[in-house]
């Protein structure tokens, strides 16, 4: 015997319809109405409850309309007269089972306890001699045929009986009469939507001994056009009179070749989970209804537009470029002028942010505790545009989802808005600013600058004492000369002259310097506004929208 493999078993495992429809029903909550999700669940439920009750044992039902003549099908397809017929209808008020003829002790208690599991009390045991018709009676030796009531019953119970049964059997026999094969009802209501059933599927015209041979041919080629319509184009129509018996024994191998096949079980249920994911897919494709405005590719550009806006962060990449300005001022500027720079404030100051070791982390992998910047709120205006901003990109990325989906969503936007402005004003405090990274050239200009004070402070100190010793002390001295210049003129003047051209280029190339680093602060604080509008609000939509393509992807496997 040929060993299978765990892949082999993996594999078929990831092609089972019910696997995979228990699948479905884990990511698709939210994402499907109810009217698919709980089916499912139910079917799931069922499933495994079906699988273990009586897996050797197959159900068939015969399923019709009021005057198709099921019941008296029924008998005859059993070879004795067990369900009641009469010309008043309808004659069947509750399903009535029939045990195959001998059937063995593990037969009888399978067939007790999955009709204990469908809720059918009445139930016959086929006669081992038939009281008329062929020998060869009933469906097989493991197989139980329902006789049901009427699928278009005017009594409401009758109905839901034959629908609930319906959906638990393994095999769906339809039976229909010449006057009503193409009932609406029973095609729209019934059939159709259990299209997916074709392979556990046998379709009966009845009573076709009360139609001529041409009308019998128009009426089959009828009801094979509806069929084919309604996705059942591979059925047969079996031609059958009740009474007469024609067509009786061919329509008994039918039930017996479906019934028998392989896991007629497991395709039944299979059936089951397509037919659900169709319905899914129905309700996916109506979703597109009710999307609003779509904003495209540039939803979440103009979101974070809006979040750049908000947290200010143009306003402090300003001030980063205002605050090395100033602090270029105090430390390459002309040094008789510094006392003036020291009264301005600086901006990041202003705003809570010029302390940088306040926003270091303490540890690897722990941050310090960051404390609200000073920063001017969000204004109504502010946060009115990105409170539409998120909505309209929220609205347009789920576009998709189910409308609660989408509801859920949105109100999960106005949620994140209302978190997004303390958050995006953490993230600004936690921008490195760059404080405290000083230019090396500063100091070799520091240093220049005290220097060419110090020259002209020694002129001016030179000339100082050539004034007391000539006009207090009547002493008359030559000091040194530059050509025509007194050294100390010169050193004063060149002194102050020299220190105000350099403060000039210092002071020019400090604005070089900030714009440079504003810059760099500018795209720190756009990649931390990003972050926190996909934190908060993309990447919670993109789960989502994940989700909504596996479900998607799952439901083309199920079909």
């Amino acid at each position: 015997m040929t060993a299978t493999s765990p892949d082999t078993v993996g594999a078929r495992s990831s092609q089972d319809p019910l696997a995979l429809l228990a699948r479905l029903v884990e990511i698709g909550d939210g994402l499907l109405p109810a009217e698919v999700l709980d089916p499912a669940r139910d079917l799931i439920e069922r499933a495994g409850q079906r699988r273990l009750i009586a897996p050797g044992i197959q159900v068939v039902a015969l399923l019709g309309a009021t005057g198709s003549g099921k019941s008296s099908l029924f008998n005859a397809v059993c070879g004795a007269d067990l369900a009641p017929t009469a010309v008043t209808r309808p004659t069947t008020t509750q399903p009535l089972a029939a045990l195959p003829a001998q059937p063995s002790a593990e037969t009888v208690a399978g067939a007790a306890r999955l009709l204990d599991w469908l809720e059918v009390d009445q139930r016959v045991q086929l006669p081992e001699t038939p009281s008329w018709g062929p020998a060869a009676v009933g469906v097989g030796r493991s197989t139980v045929l329902l006789d049901l009531p009427d699928i278009d019953s005017d009594t409401r119970h009758h109905r839901v009986v034959a629908e609930r049964l319906a959906s638990l059997v393994d095999v769906l026999v339809w039976v229909l009469d010449p006057e009503k094969y193409a009932d609406a009802v029973i095609h729209h209501d019934f059939i159709a939507p259990m299209a997916e059933h074709a392979a556990v599927a046998v379709v009966a015209l009845n009573q076709v001994d009360r139609l001529g041979r041409d009308e019998r041919q128009q009426a089959v080629r009828d009801l094979t056009r509806l069929l084919a319509q309604e996705g059942l184009a591979d059925i047969d129509v079996v031609e059958v009179s009740a009474r007469t018996g024609e067509g009786v024994q061919e329509l008994r191998v039918r039930i017996r070749q479906v019934a028998e096949s392989d896991d007629v079980t497991a395709r039944r249920l299979a059936a089951d989970a397509r037919t659900l994911a169709a319905r899914a897919r129905d309700s996916l494709r109506q979703q597109a209804s009710y999307a609003q405005a779509v904003t495209g590719d540039g939803g979440r550009e103009a979101l974070e537009e809006v979040a750049r806006r908000g947290a200010g962060t143009e306003r402090v990449a300003k001030a980063v470029e205002a605050s090395m300005r100033l602090e270029a001022a105090r430390r390459v500027g002309w040094l008789p002028l510094r006392w003036l720079v020291r009264l301005r404030v600086d901006p990041l100051r202003r705003l809570h942010l010029g302390d940088a070791a306040a926003r270091r982390p303490q540890a690897a992998g722990e941050e310090a505790p960051v404390a609200r910047t000073s920063a001017p709120a969000m204004g109504a205006a502010e946060s009115s545009a990105l409170r539409a901003a998120a909505h309209a990109y929220v609205v347009g990325r789920s576009r998709d989802l189910h409308p609660e989906a989408q509801d859920r969503a949105v109100e999960r936007c106005g949620t994140g808005v209302e978190e997004l402005a303390d958050r995006l004003d953490a993230a600004v405090a936690r921008t490195d600013l760059e404080q405290g990274k000083l230019p090396r050239w500063w100091t070799l200009a520091n240093v220049l600058q005290v220097l060419l004070a110090l020259v002209a402070l020694v002129g001016g100190g030179w000339l100082v004492v050539l004034h007391v010793m000539s006009h207090v002390l009547l002493l008359t001295v030559d000091p040194p000369r530059w050509g025509i210049v007194p050294w100390p003129t010169l050193l004063l003047v060149g002194g102050l002259a020299v220190g105000l051209v350099l403060s000039w280029v210092g002071t020019l190339l400090a604005r070089v310097g900030a714009s440079r680093r504003g810059a760099r602060v500018r795209r720190r604080l756009n990649r931390a506004v990003a972050q926190v509008v996909g934190a908060t609000l993309v990447e919670p939509l993109e789960e989502e929208l994940a989700r909504l393509e596996e479900v998607s992807a799952l439901l083309e496997r199920l079909r």
